[in-house]
């Protein structure tokens, strides 16, 4: 018999109700069946599931069901699949997702092109699954470990050269009801010749199932997955020299699990538990927790680490009990720092735990322009990140050539301007501006602790000639950004209206731009027409 190209192994578990929707997306892959082994391990299910896989079965020859008793876990069934693969590739499907129609032949070209050993397909969620979304932003044919975000995504649900399993002998384990695949990811990441990834492609739709048991996708106990951790991390730490490329590594192990435990479930945890899972995480924290990891981690995560590696328990009682916005809502701004209001700040924790002046930015973004007779309006979002930061912001010109700079002031308070109460016509530049919090369009800028989706209207006359670039100011104190004004990550709006004397544009990079040919207003208008008439006239002569 021939050896197919890749074996998909499904682990399957009291799926009934979604295992034909599963199977069905693999058979029909455009890859082709006669370049397909499909290995389906029913672990000990208590429905129809076994029945499923064995009717597939009979209706498909590439199609083989296994049967074992319950494993207690994702790892066993795994396992019985890698031994009976025979494909030059191996992919890892969850009985109750399922595959884009060409994953298959996507992901193997990538790994045939490229000669890679891992290659990472883009998912999407059903059903309000969340799935990851750094490495993915666009094709990578050859992937960084250490920077595209590849090592963020640590679930099998890749295609994986089946050399690089049988040499390194990767296997799952089995003990784990939970966090299985992690060991066996990374060990692969880190062994990888080359790793690829096709993000211009849904290959992988992760669901979430109404009734599902799935230990992967309930909350663990720290108690539970702090160990697990701890052996992962012990892995990076064999396969990678000191550093900042390991550090890389180990910075998502304390985001994404060690830190985690310390958050809104920590006050539910009784006092002796919460002791337990700090004597756990201390040493994790103490051999690991790098000053390069500790300047990166956000001040909720920098100062759990330190008062796990202090000891300092009741500083971590309330520094877990604290949401961000509370803390970000009543931030401190001194000599243009930022410093967010968690409990303990100054009272003999460091400055340098609470501050997030580098994490502050402006998120400015245009949603609607429009040209008229006397001036142009402008419609879009603009606020600071945090949210909950108090802030100011302007709108500014500035003309190109001589670098005249003009700023128009997004006042706070008030409501929408009135129908009518446009720019007026007359001498010098002039804006008008409304404010208004709360929810639909049109949006307009509202300056005090802005909620999310906050925008500003801003109607602008009496320009002086010339092409200008127009950016928003936002200013928390003495602490100002400012950024061009741009368009939305779904495209430029379309700018309507039109103006012998106004004209708005986007540039080549996708920021806004307006172009003023003459004097505004009705006085500008009556030159306008009358050096028309003259020159007319001279032609005529």
């Amino acid at each position: 018999m021939d050896v197919p190209v890749v074996s998909v192994i499904v682990a399957v578990h009291d799926v009934e109700a979604y295992l034909a929707e599963c199977l069905d997306s693999v058979v029909g892959q455009s890859i082709g069946r006669e370049r397909l082994e499909v290995v389906a391990v029913d672990d000990g299910s208590t429905d129809g599931s076994g029945a499923v896989l064995d009717a597939y079965a009979r209706r498909h020859p590439q199609v083989r069901a296994v049967h074992q008793a319950a494993s207690g876990g994702p790892g066993g069934p795994r396992n019985t699949g890698l031994d009976l693969a025979r494909g030059r590739y191996v992919f890892f499907l969850d009985s109750d997702d399922y595959l884009g129609p060409q994953a298959l032949e996507r992901l193997v070209a990538a790994a045939e092109r490229n000669g890679s050993d891992v290659v990472l397909g883009r998912m999407a969620g059903v059903g309000g699954r969340r799935v990851p979304r750094t490495p993915f932003t666009r094709n990578r044919d050859r992937a960084d470990l250490y920077r595209d975000g590849v090592y963020y995504t640590l679930s099998a649900q890749k295609l994986f050269r089946r050399d690089l399993v049988e040499r390194l002998g990767l296997r799952f384990p089995e003990h784990l009801r939970t966090g299985e695949d992690q060991p066996f990811t990374a060990l692969a990441y880190l062994n990888a010749r080359v790793i690829s990834v096709v993000a211009d492609y849904d290959c992988y739709y992760l669901t979430y199932r109404e009734g599902v048991r799935n230990a992967s996708r309930s909350a663990v106990h720290p108690l539970e997955r702090l160990p697990q951790v701890a052996e992962v991390m012990e892995l990076v730490e064999r396969h990678t020299p000191p550093g900042e490329d390991r550090d890389r590594l180990m910075f998502r192990h304390f985001r994404c699990e060690v830190l985690n435990g310390f958050g809104p479930r920590w006050r539910s945890f009784d006092r002796r538990t919460r002791d337990r899972v700090a004597d756990l995480a201390r040493p994790i924290v103490e051999r690991w927790a790098t000053d390069w990891i500790m300047d990166r981690l956000p001040p909720a995560d920098a100062l759990r680490a330190h008062c796990v590696r202090h000891g300092l328990r009741r500083e971590l009682d309330d520094v877990a009990a604290c949401p961000a916005g509370r803390a970000y809502g009543a931030a401190v701004v001194e000599d243009g720092r930022v410093f967010a209001a968690y409990p303990g700040f100054r009272a003999g924790l460091p400055d340098r735990l609470f501050e997030i002046t580098g994490r502050v930015r402006p998120v400015v973004r245009l949603t609607a322009a429009r040209t008229g007779r006397d001036g142009f309006t402008l419609e879009g979002v603009a606020r600071l990140e945090p949210e909950g930061l108090p802030v100011e912001a302007e709108l500014v010109l500035r003309r190109r050539g001589d670098g005249l700079r003009l700023a128009f002031p997004l006042p706070p308070g008030g409501g929408p301007p009135q129908p009518g109460a446009g720019p007026q016509p007359g001498a010098g530049p002039q804006l008008g501006a409304g404010s208004q919090r709360g929810a639909g369009p049109p949006l307009f800028f509202g300056v005090a602790s802005p909620p999310p989706g906050t925008g500003f209207r801003a109607a602008v006359a009496g320009v002086p000639p010339g092409t200008w670039d127009v950016s928003v100011r936002v200013v928390c104190r003495d602490l100002a950004r400012e950024v061009r004004l741009n368009a939305d990550r779904h495209g430029a709006p379309r700018i309507e209206g039109a103006s012998r004397t106004n004209r708005l544009f986007f540039t080549k990079h996708g920021n806004l731009s307006v172009e003023v040919s003459g004097p505004t207003g009705w006085i500008g208008r009556a030159r306008t027409a009358l050096r028309h008439i003259l020159k007319r006239d001279v032609c005529v002569m």
